[in-house]
């Protein structure tokens, strides 16, 4: 397996990548339905060339239509840990958009709100922030989440930071 950033490449076509990468998706939609989250069984698994449009991106979530993770071919030559990882942080996401505001940070820890916390008036401006959120807040979000669901924290690693299991270094502020 190639470490991540170091001009990952791979000769596998999008329906074989695909076939090396659904066991890490479904061991991941697992652990997410697990832990009530049932939203989760929608999300779909599709390969794209295009998400691999930099060193460091291998996955993207969609946040609007239909819920899916968009794997990289190359994410398949990847530590198995750092599929998975990737894999929570992109589940982190669609949970963060399948339960609209539900989910929040409190320091470093994601914890779940409802709508039933809140007067219909609070809940009306709280989705209206959640909604206006920048980058880094979604991205924090997307790692909180994992960690809540999964019970572990992970990091990012090596130059171009992606997530890990057997990392300790923080997101940094700013990446994309």
């Amino acid at each position: 397996m190639t470490e991540a950033c170091a001009d990952t490449r791979t000769d596998l076509s999008l329906d074989e990548a695909l076939v090396v990468l659904e066991p890490y998706f479904e061991a991941m939609r697992e652990r997410y339905l697990a832990a009530g989250l049932e939203r989760c069984a929608e999300v779909e698994l599709y390969s794209a060339a295009w998400v691999h449009d930099s060193p460091r991106h291998f996955a993207a979530c969609t946040i609007d239509g239909d819920p899916a993770i968009i794997a990289a071919p190359e994410l398949a030559e990847l530590d198995p840990f750092v599929v998975l990882a990737v894999f929570a942080h992109e589940f982190g996401h669609a949970v963060d958009y399948l339960y609209p505001g539900e989910f929040t940070r409190r320091g470093d820890a994601a914890v779940r709100v409802r709508e039933s916390d809140y007067a219909p008036k609070h809940w009306r401006q709280w989705l209206r922030w959640w909604k206006n959120r920048d980058d880094d807040t979604v991205e924090f979000a997307a790692d909180a989440i994992a960690e809540l669901v999964l019970g572990v924290r992970y990091g990012y690693q090596g130059p171009c930071s992606i997530q890990s299991f057997d990392a300790t270094a923080a997101r940094p502020r700013g990446l994309r």
